[in-house]
């Protein structure tokens, strides 16, 4: 007698990082429907994989309930999530499906965060942030916690190398830097004044760096939640080109200027090749500190980020498939707690 595969839905399947999740899926013999607007690529990526579609836009409500009705849970990869997040995550509610996203900005988080008891409510689970963006974070900030329980200053950093940004990806940041950025001081989130800082970071193995502040990282919400430290900071390695893009990002997200950079985002490679990704590497950095400066560090060095992504969003789909069953807005810490760090393939967790 076979076991049962409960089925879900992957909703922006035709997506860079949603084909790469797709073949994996496929690969693991897992129940997933591939879903998204474009009906064409859909079709066809549904072809090639031997794998059900279903094609729906998110402009509708009733389209988006017949969408997402039936399946155990919706990981949605359609960016950017200041678009698809609440329109699918609300559908999700309504027919007691969970909602996942590899989303990594602050105003998905915020936004779904405001859900959380509606969300209780219907026994659903909203939990935005499982791709390599947040889901390693999260669980590092945690890890850090436990080494340093009375820690009241937390740091994050990461760094990527060897594998050019993805379309998609350039969407996401040019959509964040439409918006103000954030701090998290004495437990308060709140929009504040772009102010980049940098600092030198030791990444163990992935060398010392340069990091900027990067005010629109979801860390600022996740990490907050998941340890209760009162000032977190996210911090990020970035091209010159994007660092110059960051400090002057009025320029560069309006008028003539902002038209011309989102034209060259559209016109950009879908993302890195097989290739690419096998070059590429990242590194995530924590420190945090308590009251009398006592400090506890960790670098954990991983694969590419997409592939990370890969790994990152289907362990959390899989958890979620064995019966874990929390229920309103929750943090991947919250939800895995450390787990992610021994459970992910290919992480190496260094303790300094």
């Amino acid at each position: 007698m076979s076991q049962f595969k409960p089925s879900w839905l992957l909703y922006g399947a035709n997506g860079y990082s949603g084909r790469l999740i797709a073949a994996e899926a496929k690969k693991r013999g897992l129940n997933v429907i591939l879903s998204g607007r474009n009906s064409e690529a859909l079709a066809a990526l549904g072809k090639q994989l031997d794998l059900p579609t279903r094609v729906f836009a998110l402009e509708e409500r009733e389209a988006v309930e017949r969408g997402v009705i039936g399946v155990r849970l919706v990981l949605n990869c359609a960016g950017p999530f200041s678009l698809s997040a609440s329109a699918l995550a609300q559908g999700c509610m309504r027919t007691g499906t969970h909602y996942l996203d590899i989303s990594s900005e602050v105003g998905d988080f915020r936004s779904l965060s405001r859900l959380s008891e509606q969300a209780r409510e219907a026994g659903v689970l909203l939990m935005p942030g499982v791709g390599m963006g947040i889901l390693p974070t999260d669980a590092l900030a945690l890890h850090l916690k436990q080494r340093l329980p009375s820690a009241v200053t937390l740091r994050l950093a990461f760094r990527s190398e060897g594998s050019k940004a993805s379309r998609g990806t350039l969407r996401a940041l040019l959509d964040s830097l439409r918006n103000p950025g954030f701090v998290r001081e004495a437990g308060q989130l709140r929009p504040a004044k772009l102010v980049l800082q940098k600092r030198e970071v030791d990444f163990g193995p992935g060398g010392k760096h340069s990091v900027i502040s990067f005010p629109w990282r979801g860390d600022l919400v996740t990490a907050g939640i998941s340890t209760g430290i009162q000032f977190v900071y996210s911090y990020a390695s970035v091209p010159l080109l994007l660092e110059l893009v960051m400090r002057f990002r009025k320029f560069f997200t309006q008028g003539t200027l902002g038209g011309l950079v989102e034209r060259i985002v559209e016109r950009s490679a879908p993302g890195p090749s097989e290739k690419e990704r096998k070059k590429g590497k990242t590194w995530f950095w924590g420190e945090v500190v308590n009251d009398v400066g006592t400090k506890a560090s960790t670098v954990v060095c991983a694969a590419n980020g997409y592939d990370l992504t890969v790994s990152c969003a289907l362990y959390a789909v899989e958890r979620l498939l064995l019966g874990d069953e929390p229920e309103g807005w929750q943090t991947p810490a919250q939800v895995f707690g450390t787990d992610p760090l021994r459970a992910l393939p290919g992480l190496s967790v260094i303790d300094r």
